[in-house]
């Protein structure tokens, strides 16, 4: 068993049950005063990090790319780049494949999981169809809606993406579909360039979907775990539900995906994680 899995089995926090928090956009605002966060400066970073662990002692750590990608996406150069040509996925395959934001990656992930605590590395990404969608956006393209053949050369180039974290402390990936409802979702076995190299590494693959229930399509070899917006209909693996504050305590499933609303009251939030069962 994995260190992803067995922390569900024993979650680091010694809570009941696991709780993954989404702290990023709070954390940001309370800690950085809304500046970026400083995906280029490993110290400053982990620091950041660190502190946001030390407040919620997340089950997880969640090392979230598509910010990372969002920042080195408004570089003039690159958006520029990824602008020179029009044919659907060239904007993504540009973007995934910069020199600069993969090194700021790398050096990031390396200097989280070198000081981590017991809490699991996890990889946050978009999800490969909706990644593309959001490369096209920011190179000033209409987004097309991502067939199952664009989302899996769009699963290529992230999978060529993540095989520069082989060997540096990573746990598992979570597959972010954002909100696309379960009617508009590409279906995971598109995916299957990712799912192959987590498993050659050892990665657990989790799915979350903020708009669909977990398992919405049943089961998908390769993903060990689903994280939706409702209980599934008939369980194919490992769930549980994205929740908001109010529903943290109460929420079903085997874990539990915490989002921090970006404008929460400091004390009520800290109250609420203290309480966490």
């Amino acid at each position: 068993m994995t260190d992803l899995l067995a922390s569900l089995a024993s979650p680091p926090s010694g809570r009941r049950r696991a709780v993954w928090f989404d702290t990023l956009a709070y954390c940001r605002q309370k800690l950085l005063a809304g500046q970026p966060v400083p995906w280029g400066s490993p110290g400053e970073l982990a620091a950041f990090y660190g502190k946001a662990q030390d407040m919620f002692g997340s089950d997880a750590l969640l090392v979230d790319l598509a910010d990372l990608y969002a920042q080195q996406g408004a570089d003039d150069r690159l958006r520029q780049a990824m602008t020179a040509r029009s044919r659907p996925g060239y904007p993504l395959r540009v973007l995934l494949a910069d020199d600069t934001a993969r090194a700021h990656g790398q050096q990031a992930v390396i200097a989280l999981t070198a000081g981590r605590t017991t809490a699991p590395t996890v990889l946050a990404l978009p999800a490969p169809a909706r990644w593309l969608s959001d490369a096209a956006a920011q190179a000033g393209q209409e987004p097309a809606p991502p067939d199952a053949d664009r989302a899996e050369t769009a699963a290529v180039y992230v999978a060529d993406l993540l095989r520069i974290f082989a060997g540096a402390g990573v746990d598992g990936l979570l597959l972010d579909e954002g909100p696309t409802v379960a009617a508009d979702l590409v279906p995971a076995p598109a995916y299957q360039p990712v799912l192959n190299l987590a498993a050659h590494y050892d990665w657990p693959v989790f799915v979350r979907t903020d708009a669909a229930p977990a398992w919405p399509h049943g089961a998908v070899p390769g993903v060990v775990g689903w994280l939706g917006s409702a209980p599934p209909r008939q369980a194919e693996g490992r769930w549980g539900l994205v929740a908001g504050e109010d529903l943290w305590a109460d929420a079903d499933g085997d874990l539990v995906l915490a989002t921090v609303p970006v404008d929460s009251d400091p004390e009520t939030i800290m109250r609420k994680v203290r309480a966490l069962p």
